[in-house]
């Protein structure tokens, strides 16, 4: 039935009439959730937007008082602090104390900013346990994000982004430092008798060992040497490089130095994805344990086993080591194989962004994080269905399949410049190509039938690559419109997908109920998005 609604598809558009909406519209189809999410924004505009006063008072004492220049600092960090952009990232340095051979006047005004900060950060993290409470995560780790910018040394909000206050011993004489904010990973390899140094053309190394690679030598079973010597035995993979990171291990036979990038690369987008898509690593009980925990600093520090990337220099090989993966008329740029929950790419010049490593990193870490769930509800749905053996959960097998490569066709966009990220930009190609699709090819398909879409419905459709594009298109979508009105409930139908509800594990999760807006809202506002799309 369904191949036949798709049939006219290509050159048909499945929404009749002109699609009209307003604001007006838009406020009326507000859910309880975003109501309640919209109190919060207020709250927190307020806080901050007090501070700005306070800041500016304080500017204005300094003027007073014959300090010019410390007064137009105050005014431009008024603005800074009040100002929150998406992509901030504390200093990993502790802030040093306040200096006490400065004029009195400057430690007073010095010691008064330093208490409204702190004040307004306090207040802002009580804002950020509530909006858990109330059932938006996404917010709350946002104003955790406004806490450290007002105060970097909240000890708190640095434990729910599961960091730790590590003090190095090989700086202990060094009068500007004080100590620095890491993850218990990096504190337990920069520890012990035998330290290593994260350096940033090899990686994680020993300290001891810096001299020599920077000599042009390298160990190879309990010997050193020469770095050519050393990428010759490496071309054989069986030798491959292996770069360990917090999360991942990168084997690869093209360079150390390349493994490395990559390697960082997937760290910066695992610790993204964790940060904004909390809610779906954690269950909401674990997230209020997450700010429980906090407060009392006992932090759990145990890591999983990480997760496996396999990067080969050429094609030729990448084709060879997948042989019997792959069906042999299919070309594939990269590959995560859930048997083996592994990641397989290759050197790819045509793709120098590391798209397709993006790409299907998102199905690989979104599968590991939650197979434990899916096993639980084979096992269920094995007593519920009364069949004679647990079948394997297959992911999406009747319905929702779009978000699983919507959204990894989404974080395709995904960017890394100077260790900070962005993603979503609205030129990137499967986005320009959702806008196409639809403003000039007429090609969409309505969300109620294409969320009803399970895996054989939409990987064998003849139009599959358009759905592909459709679907980073919606991912888009409902996490961009409106400044993220539908992330959470994204977030939600994520989990939902990959953490079957044990209470009826027959039960289809619906983007329409999770929402609370009709579908046909939901197209509606779906194609204003495309249309304003700069």
């Amino acid at each position: 039935m369904l191949k036949v609604l798709f049939t006219v598809l290509p050159t048909t558009v499945m929404l009749a009439g002109p699609l009209l909406f307003s604001a007006s519209a838009n406020a009326q189809n507000l859910s309880v959730v975003e109501r309640r999410r919209d109190l919060y924004q207020t709250r927190r505009q307020e806080i901050l937007l007090n501070l700005r006063h306070e800041i500016s008072a304080l500017s204005t004492y300094c003027h007073e008082n014959g300090m010019g220049q410390a007064a137009l600092d105050l005014t431009a960090l008024s603005l800074d602090l009040t100002q929150p952009t998406a992509d901030y990232q504390p200093p990993r340095l502790v802030q040093l104390p306040l200096s006490q051979r400065v004029a009195e006047d400057e430690n007073h005004w010095r010691r008064q900013l330093k208490r409204l900060r702190e004040d307004r950060a306090k207040e802002l993290y009580i804002l950020a346990r509530q909006a858990l409470r109330a059932d938006l995560p996404s917010l709350a780790y946002s104003i955790i994000g406004d806490v450290l910018r007002l105060d970097p040394d909240h000890s708190h909000s640095r434990s729910v982004r599961g960091e730790q206050l590590f003090f190095d011993r090989l700086r202990e004489d060094d009068p500007a430092y004080a100590g620095e904010w890491v993850s218990p990973f990096e504190a337990r390899r920069r520890s012990g008798s035998n330290p290593e140094t994260n350096h940033p053309v090899y990686g994680w190394i020993p300290v001891s060992h810096v001299a020599r690679y920077d000599e042009g030598l390298r160990p190879w079973r309990g010997n050193w040497v020469s770095v050519q010597k050393e990428a010759a035995l490496r071309q054989d993979f069986r030798n491959a490089w292996e770069i360990s990171s917090e999360h991942f291990l990168v084997k690869t036979n093209t360079s150390l130095e390349e493994g490395v990038v990559i390697s960082r690369k997937l760290e910066t987008f695992h610790a993204w994805l964790k940060s904004n898509f909390a809610a779906f690593f954690d269950t909401p009980q674990a997230l209020e344990e997450r700010f429980e925990l906090a407060q009392t600093r006992r932090r759990s520090t145990r890591s999983a086993n990480p997760m496996e990337i396999h990067y080969y220099a050429t094609r030729d090989e990448y084709n060879r080591r997948l042989k019997g993966k792959i069906p042999p008329d299919r070309v594939t740029n990269g590959l995560y194989w859930e048997p083996d929950r592994t990641c397989y790419f290759f050197r790819n010049p045509e793709d120098p962004d590391h798209r397709t490593v993006f790409h299907e990193a998102t199905h690989q870490i979104l599968d590991l994080a939650t197979l434990d769930d899916r096993l639980a509800a084979s096992r269920k749905r094995r007593l519920v269905l009364r069949q004679p053996r647990p079948v394997p959960w297959r992911l999406c097998e009747n319905s929702n399949f779009w978000i699983i490569e919507g959204l990894a066709s989404y974080f395709e966009s995904f960017e890394v410049h100077d260790g900070r990220a962005s993603v979503g930009r609205p030129d990137y190609i499967r986005f320009v190509g959702a806008r196409q699709r639809y403003l000039q090819d007429n090609f969409y398909v309505p969300l109620q039938i294409f969320c009803s879409l399970g895996h054989d419905d939409f990987m064998g459709h003849p139009n599959f690559a358009q759905f592909y594009t459709q679907s980073s298109g919606v991912a888009h979508f409902l996490l961009h419109y409106e400044n993220g009105m539908y992330r959470d409930d994204l977030v939600r139908l994520l989990s939902a997908v990959y953490r079957p509800d044990l209470r009826d594990v027959t039960k289809e999760p619906s983007l329409e109920e999770i929402c609370g807006v009709k579908f046909a809202t939901l197209d509606q506002q779906y194609r204003e998005h495309l249309e304003n799309l700069p």
